[in-house]
């Protein structure tokens, strides 16, 4: 597929469509960065990117005053001197992303053009504020965003309900290419795989509103029952070394930190797993566990953010409305005591993931909303 994105150059006259999206380093960890690298082939060269966020982890609060002053500085300075047809914000629901991308938008409208916002990740206690004594500034800044793009249709319903009056598009994140050709042949060997192992992988930060105390507790109740089972948490965060000592103090047997992985190194961790636990306590649509999908893996997961409706309970796996470890151990119980259902839950999900998550996928239907705004930018509003 040669970019998605220059079938819209008919919306710009006889050049191709110019669109500036912004994005964290490529080489930073993350989902907003991962989300813009995988896209990056598939949306052309006329789509160009514009640097946002921290350059490094150990940036203090003096530098960081002084990048985003530079950064802002420099993006007014590109929408004036280059001919942009769209802009493309991609922050987090977040205080601090969305006050960065609440100036940019601005710089933006000020200069005539079309913004989308792609938000990734929903942080709900920002959004109750928001709710009870900021909606009116969002209404101010964010209303006059072209459109949204979001990962669920929880989250499009909030943004009605903050008072947003324009289109919003529901899109899940795509997946590596390279991931997706790694576990092309999981599926069979998932199948064939015998004995009495199983895995549990818990790859996600290391921190508390992730759930890791959770999946520790729901591990130590599901050993009691079934003593061959074995614990990876894979990933890095500021509860790391009180998780490792937690596990210890719990005298957990069979669990291996892995610390944080890429490229093979987590393809092996995926590989090596047959269930994904994710009792996390707030979330957007996490790409961890649309990359285990991919793998084959079964999902154990808490009803939170935008998997309240796009998972698809049962079919996935099983989804809880709380944290509860008990709760939690159950399901995987039950994963374990029933290989017929856990083997059709991974055919299900690597078919998902295999229809709905390419990059060229993704990009295509990022593209067709490019067009849809440029081509009704000037016309009235029609729920998307």
């Amino acid at each position: 597929m040669s970019g998605a994105i220059d079938d819209a150059a008919e919306l710009a006259g006889d050049r191709p469509l110019r669109v500036l999206v912004t994005a964290p380093l490529a080489r930073k960890p993350g989902g907003v960065a991962q989300y813009i690298r995988v896209l990056q082939p598939y949306l052309g060269k006329d789509v160009q990117y514009f640097t946002v966020g921290k350059r490094s982890d150990d940036e203090r609060i003096g530098k960081t005053l002084v990048r985003m002053a530079r950064d802002v500085t420099l993006f007014e300075r590109t929408l004036r001197v280059g001919d942009y047809d769209l802009v493309h914000l991609n922050p987090s629901f977040s205080p601090k992303a969305l006050i960065r991308d609440g100036i940019l938008l601005t710089i933006a409208k000020a200069y005539h053009k079309a913004v989308i916002v792609t938000t990734h990740g929903w942080n709900e206690r920002f959004e109750r504020t928001c709710v009870a004594h900021l909606s009116w500034l969002f209404r101010l800044v964010y209303g006059r965003a072209t459109a949204f793009v979001v990962l669920s249709k929880v989250f499009r319903d909030k943004l009605y309900a903050l008072g947003y009056a324009n289109h919003v598009f529901v899109q899940v994140p795509p997946i590596e290419d390279q991931l997706l050709a790694e576990c092309r042949q999981e599926y069979r060997r998932r199948r064939l795989r015998a004995g009495k192992e199983f895995n549990i992988l818990f790859l996600a930060r290391v921190e508390r509103a992730k759930g890791i105390y959770e999946a520790l507790d729901t591990y130590r109740l599901l050993k009691r029952q079934h003593p061959f089972v074995s614990l990876t948490v894979a990933g890095d965060g500021s509860e790391l070394t009180n998780a490792v000592r937690y596990a210890d103090s719990q005298d957990l047997a069979d669990v291996a930190f892995r610390g944080h992985v890429t490229g093979a190194a987590k393809y092996d961790v995926f590989r090596a797993a047959d269930a994904y636990l994710f009792p996390s306590h707030t979330e957007g649509l996490p790409i961890s566990m649309l990359e285990a999908m991919a793998f084959g893996l079964p999902v154990v997961t808490c009803a939170v953010g935008g998997l309240r409706d796009w998972f698809q309970n049962g079919a996935m796996g099983f989804m809880t409305n709380t944290q509860d470890p008990e709760m939690l151990a159950l399901f995987l119980s039950r994963l374990i005591r029933e290989p017929i259902l856990r083997s059709n839950i991974s055919l299900f999900n690597r078919e998902y993931v295999r229809d709905q998550c390419t990059g060229a996928e993704v990009a295509a239907r990022i593209a067709g909303i490019y067009r849809f705004i440029l081509d009704r930018a000037h016309q009235p509003f029609l729920h998307a």
